[in-house]
């Protein structure tokens, strides 16, 4: 009795509404594309191949929707041109005969219906009408705003085109990435598209029209959706309903129920992108939907969008039941409005009737096969788990401290240590039976299960360039080289490895620069070039991040931050006494050790004039040494300095030069070869044992890294210098006879001597180059940047050296 009662107050509200009228309003459809041709959009989804005409097309979904939009339009009196009604190439008419074709049939407004395509990332409703945003004052070759007629025109086709945003905008089904837009082509096309004279299918125009754009096909829960044809209904609904609010056709007397069927907690596993929220969650294929008061059914397809529609209701209150084996039944009451659309998502939960096993877990080994110290835990179950019972139900010993997460819609639990387990260390595992799924039924036994892990549990930085403390580090495209223990997992180096300047911001790498794991197996490392240069006497910071891990996930864990000062390298003040230009050295065999090959040559890569000299060198031991002779050997004494430019190979091996004396040889080392690119080094000769009558005859290189990486040597040489003191140490430093004040200085700094004809105060740069000298015991320093320094005051009978630092 109360459902005949419902439906005669039903018929009763029905008939005072106004039934649409839309007879003289002329609408010509235009279904993009056509013909599955070179033109059309083919967005491959399963199960169907690229080509597949029975897949999704931009072509047949653009027709599928003006076909229904034409029967409704004409049902209700409209005059409707459509430009094509099959999918054929002969029905791909060219633009400009689709223009003339409205223009001809003198319609109210053309509707160009096509859907939009955001690389996967987006989704929204776009409106691309016939002529240009308000804001845009520029002249077009066929449009010009000053244009009384095409000003007109161009407003009511944006008035028309935003009644159809709002309304395609409103379904809730699908998600949306941001609002709606509606743009004139001619500006939309020369700011966003590069075009310079609107959109062909616009251009020429004489009466109002728009190129609609609702969601974008190839956001891939959008093209499953557009697989629908009542979701492609639905579209054109709101068309129709747009028409019928612009032209005054009055109400849609009937209404409309939609939605769609998901399942309320397991996700959709697949790759492609979804937005947050439905989208997210498993659409449930052959769900049947059931109108309770009128008996009408559903069924929803099996092509992954769950969409349901029930169509052409009389306004009133309805029940609708969701159902689908194995879930538990789900009924909403809905309120039908003339008019509208009366959305309803549905989210059923699943039946689980036994209660949760263990399938399996991991690490699954035996005690005597030891596990990486990095390895995570996990159990997989046979039902979606409960997360809080089961992470509560969780337990390790010893203790450590981790994170959960969840994997194959719940099925699969994960237990990640915050930090690598303890080195060869028996862990105890226990998942108590008090874990459950969500219809509260709990494991009948607990499971337990142990592992050990292996004598290893962080990933190890060997060596750096820079490393720490580093002053030499040549200001012009540095290299940054590090390499750690093991191979590098590659996947957040971009931005787990940077370098810092004093201000903390992070500067840029050169993206083709960027060369990992190139070194020697077992090894890993990252070398990279930043897109700037550095400024000499300014302070950097290399960061390595904890979370850098290798390729089984052992992390650095500790963070590392490297403290280095970017320097000019190039030491001019001093006399050459070899330019390198021509091949200087030459290999001497028979006073070299454990050596495959050893060579010398010219290169281009260089610091001064045109060449430098490369020498290449490969150890056939953990040990040896590579003895190269001087070409034209150079009579020394020990109250000199000898200074070189070394391109370093960062393999840790060193660098020494050879002194003669008639009844003996002496060794003096240069560097140790623990950086990559320039550096200057220099060697105090007063270490040399006796005054004079020496010869500098040779350079020896030695393997003193036991690293694989070490065993060839390969570094270039350049301007060999020979002077009286140390530039880049102090070779002598009496704080107690010189002072000098204030230090830091920011304007003037004073010693404390008095004032003779014999008193000189210099200041040297850490190159060597004399910057300023006066006759006085204080001197003006505001014309130097912020740096450290090398003050030098000479007197009749002493000279002193000491740092100063310029601070402001």
């Amino acid at each position: 009795m109360k459902r005949i009662i419902f439906f005669a107050f039903a018929i009763l509200q029905f008939s005072f509404l106004q039934a649409q009228n839309l007879t003289g309003v002329r609408i010509y459809i235009n279904p993009g594309h056509g013909g599955f041709d070179a033109d059309d959009r083919n967005v491959v989804i399963a199960p169907f191949t690229s080509g597949n005409p029975n897949g999704f097309w931009e072509s047949q979904s653009n027709l599928d929707k003006g076909l229904q939009l034409r029967t409704m339009l004409q049902n209700t009196g409209a005059s409707v041109s459509i430009s094509r009604t099959t999918n054929t190439t002969a029905d791909d008419l060219p633009l400009s005969q689709i223009v003339t074709m409205a223009n001809q049939f003198n319609s109210d407004f053309m509707l160009a219906i096509h859907s939009n395509a955001g690389n996967g990332v987006a989704s929204y409703v776009l409106m691309i009408h016939y002529g240009s945003d308000l804001t845009d004052t520029q002249i077009y070759n066929t449009y010009n705003p000053n244009n009384p007629t095409q000003l007109a025109l161009s407003n009511k086709s944006r008035d028309i085109s935003t009644e159809i945003a709002k309304n395609t905008f409103a379904n809730q089904i699908t998600t949306w990435s941001s609002g709606y837009q509606v743009r004139g082509d001619k500006t939309f096309a020369r700011t966003i598209m590069g075009f310079t004279d609107g959109y062909g299918v616009l251009r020429g125009l004489t009466v109002p029209g728009v190129i609609s754009e609702v969601g974008m096909h190839d956001y891939i829960p959008e093209t499953y959706r557009l697989m629908n044809m009542e979701y492609k209904w639905l579209e054109a609904w709101n068309f129709y309903k747009s028409f019928c609010n612009y032209f005054n056709g009055g109400q849609i007397t009937t209404g409309v129920i939609a939605g769609q069927v998901r399942d309320s907690r397991i996700k959709l596993e697949t790759s492609y992108n979804k937005f947050a929220g439905n989208d997210q969650m498993l659409p449930l294929n052959g769900a049947k939907l059931t109108l309770v008061e009128t008996g009408e059914t559903y069924t929803a397809d099996n092509l992954q969008n769950g969409v349901f529609v029930f169509k052409n209701l009389t306004p009133g209150v309805y029940n609708v039941k969701a159902e689908k084996d194995g879930y538990y039944p789900q009924t909403k009451t809905l309120t039908v409005t003339a008019h509208n659309i009366a959305f309803s998502n549905f989210a059923l939960n699943r039946v689980r009737s036994t209660p949760p096993q263990v399938l399996s877990f991991t690490p699954n080994v035996s005690l005597a096969d030891s596990v990486e110290a990095s390895t995570s835990i996990s159990f997989s179950f046979n039902w979606d788990m409960d997360a809080t019972s089961t992470t509560q139900a969780f337990s390790i010993t010893p203790h450590t401290e981790g994170t959960f997460t969840w994997e194959d819609t719940n099925y699969r639990m994960r237990f990640t240590p915050n930090k690598p387990l303890e080195k060869n260390t028996v862990y105890t595992v226990n998942l108590a039976n008090t874990a459950s799924h969500p219809d509260n039924l709990s494991m009948l036994n607990d499971v337990t299960f142990q592992f050990r892990t292996k004598n290893r549990n962080r990933l190890s930085l060997i060596t750096s360039y820079p490393f720490d403390g580093n002053n030499k580090v040549y200001f012009n495209n540095p290299t940054f080289r590090l390499v750690f223990d093991r191979k590098l997992n590659t996947g957040n180096l971009q931005t787990a490895i940077k370098v810092l300047d004093e201000t903390n911001t992070v500067l840029a790498k050169t993206t083709r620069s960027v060369v990992n794991n190139s070194i020697v197996s077992p090894y890993g490392s990252t070398y990279f070039n930043l897109t700037q240069n550095l400024i000499a006497g300014k302070e950097y910071t290399l960061v390595v991040d904890g979370e850098v891990m290798d390729e089984v996930g052992m992390k650095l864990v500790e963070p590392i931050n490297i403290k280095f000062k970017a320097s000019n390298t190039l030491v001019t003040a001093q006399p050459v006494i070899e330019t390198f230009e021509t091949p200087a050295l030459t290999y001497i065999s028979t006073e070299s050790l454990e050596i495959t090959s050893a060579t010398v040559a010219t290169n281009t890569t260089k610091l001064f004039d045109f060449f430098s000299n490369k020498i290449n060198v490969l150890f056939s031991n953990i040990s040896g040494e590579a003895l190269f002779g001087f070409l034209n050997p150079l009579n020394v004494s020990n109250d000199k300095v000898v200074g070189m430019h070394v391109f370093g190979d960062h393999t840790g091996n060193e660098v020494w030069l050879q002194f003669r004396i008639p009844d003996g040889v002496q060794y003096l080392k240069l560097c140790d070869l623990n950086f990559y690119g320039w550096e200057f080094h220099e060697v105090d000769l007063s270490n040399l044992s006796i005054v004079a009558g020496w010869t500098l005859t040779g350079m020896k290189i030695e393997r003193k890294n036991r690293y694989l990486f070490s065993a060839v040597s390969d570094i270039l040489l350049d301007n060999m210098l020979l002077y009286d003191e140390l530039v880049l140490a102090l070779k002598t430093i009496s704080v107690s006879k010189l002072k000098a004040y204030p230090n830091p200085a920011s304007s003037v700094v004073r010693v404390d001597v008095p004032v003779t004809s014999e008193t000189l105060l210099e200041l040297y740069s850490l190159n060597g180059e004399l910057l300023s000298k006066v006759n006085n015991n204080k001197m003006n320093v505001t014309a130097f940047s912020t740096g450290t320094y090398i003050l030098k005051l000479r007197t009749a009978k002493d000279q002193y050296t000491c740092p100063l630092i310029i601070s402001r």
